[in-house]
């Protein structure tokens, strides 16, 4: 029978059975006090710790030594199947693999605190072994072959992906696996999504993705929406205080040096074809691009125009901040003969139906989306847990306009948000056991486009020149 949710935050937990290396199986469902689970679409594993009180010198008496494996099922009530993963953590057929022994704190002579910490399956695999062999087809298929493998992986997990417009013909030069399907995934351009060069390759407690992050924007309705609303003592007024925002920071800097800097903005990319002695020069300009990007609020269910998170003002010289080329720069030296194309747009009929993947399809891409996702609106909230939250999930945010301290919500904060990592924090503490989520999402739209009309300071001065005196001729009202 399903169970009911009798507050916010409550969870269940199935099993949480440690397997020492000399075959005993430790259940500690009672002594644990502290389960924490990480996911970050930016991360190829999951990972996680958990904390037991010991006073009964476990660590001692099993071998606890960071080689056992750690069999685990929480679910949020309400969830009426604990083997779906997309709803509950279940780590049972494929134990969670515990590889160091972090913290050893005596609370008295008899009783210890220890922490361990905790991966997969796949990230220890991924340590132990090299890729060296050539592959040639979609992107999906070698991936898949990498992660099912048993030479390779050899994982038995969901795995969700997206399809890509490109064939490859490519060696793997003695890699780690994950480091391979890493660089393999940034030459990847959708088939769904205007070419997008996106692509990230993430575990969450779900199973593995290969997907865009347009992918991940494109969605009509949200996972969850959090408000902010003040906490409920009501109980049967559960399911408001499971959406309820506890607390939030907003923890971006816009940095426009460093967006700049780091590609975002605008970019020359120079291809130097030393067989034809010729070159080719690709500029990109972010604003242009980014009506062709997937963005949270494609599906205008908050009532955003879509706006560039930015300002287009021109500044004194008649130049948006997105109209400065120059300021990132790549070069690439090229002896193909590649084929004229349209501007860098995929050319599917090049080298024997395998698809050309130079850098001038999607470096500048990628780099300005990574760089965009980094520098964000970027929200930190605490909000009560729930295991079908995850990683690369889109949520929806209300928060308050605190300039008019009325309900009215704010026009920059409030809207749909794509989770860019997560904490799930489990808690035994003494009466009542409480599941914490903290999440880290991001924004890169606003509903209210920013001001463009332009500064009103201009840049100004007199230019005076001067050569310095020689130190002993230097004027001074003192004497010493």
């Amino acid at each position: 029978k399903m169970a009911e949710l009798k507050y916010a935050g409550e969870f269940i937990i199935e099993e949480c059975t440690l397997c020492t290396v000399g075959g005993l199986e430790l259940d500690l469902k009672e002594q644990f006090s502290n389960i924490s689970i990480f996911e970050d679409i930016y991360s190829n594993s999951i990972t996680g710790s958990i904390s037991f009180v010991d006073t009964n010198n476990l660590t001692a008496n099993a071998s606890i030594v960071g080689q056992e494996k750690l069999r685990l099922v929480i679910m949020t009530p309400n969830a009426d199947d604990d083997t779906d993963r997309s709803i509950c953590i279940n780590f049972t057929d494929s134990p969670l693999h515990v590889y160091q022994v972090a913290n050893n704190v005596n609370i008295n002579d008899r009783t210890k605190v220890f922490t361990l910490r905790f991966t997969t399956a796949e990230f220890v695999r991924n340590q132990r072994i090299r890729v060296k062999q050539a592959f040639s087809g979609e992107p999906s298929d070698i991936i898949k072959t990498i992660v099912r493998g048993e030479e390779y992986l050899n994982s038995k997990k969901e795995f969700y992906y997206e399809e890509s417009t490109n064939l490859f013909k490519m060696i793997a030069p003695n890699k780690r696996p994950f480091d391979f399907i890493n660089d393999l995934s940034k030459r990847c351009l959708s088939k769904d999504y205007n070419f997008s060069p996106s692509f990230l390759f993430f575990e969450t407690c779900e199973g593995y993705f290969y997907r865009t992050i347009d992918s991940m924007m494109d969605r009509k309705n949200p996972k969850m929406v959090y408000r902010e609303l003040t906490p409920s003592e009501d109980q049967t007024k559960v399911a408001l205080n499971l959406s309820n925002i506890l607390s939030y920071d907003v923890v971006s800097s816009r940095d426009t040096v460093l967006q700049a800097r780091a590609g975002m903005l605008s970019s020359n990319y120079l291809e130097v074809d030393t067989f034809n002695k010729t070159f080719t020069k690709f500029a990109y300009d972010y604003a242009k691009d980014y009506e062709k990007q997937v963005n949270v609020d494609e599906h205008n269910g908050y009532g955003s125009d879509k706006s560039i998170p930015l300002s287009m003002a021109k500044d004194d010289y008649g130049n948006k901040i997105t109209e400065y080329p120059e300021t990132t720069q790549y070069l690439q030296y090229t002896q193909r003969n590649k084929p004229a194309d349209d501007g860098g747009q995929l050319n599917p009929a090049y080298d024997n139906d395998v698809d050309y993947n130079g850098h001038d399809v999607w470096l500048q891409k990628r780099m300005s989306r990574n760089v965009s996702m980094d520098t964000a609106i970027t929200l930190r909230l605490a909000v009560a847990g729930n295991t079908a939250v995850h990683a690369g999930d889109l949520i929806g945010v209300q928060l308050k306009n605190q300039s008019t301290g009325d309900d009215e919500l704010d026009p920059y904060l409030s809207g749909k948000y794509l989770i860019k990592n997560l904490r799930h924090e489990f808690k035994n503490g003494p009466g009542k056991m409480m599941h914490d989520l903290h999440i880290d999402c991001v924004r890169d739209t606003v509903q209210s486009a920013y001001p463009s009309s332009g500064v009103t300071a201009k840049d100004g001065g007199k230019k005076i020149d001067k050569i310095l005196p020689k130190g002993d001729e230097d004027s001074s009202p003192q004497s010493f």
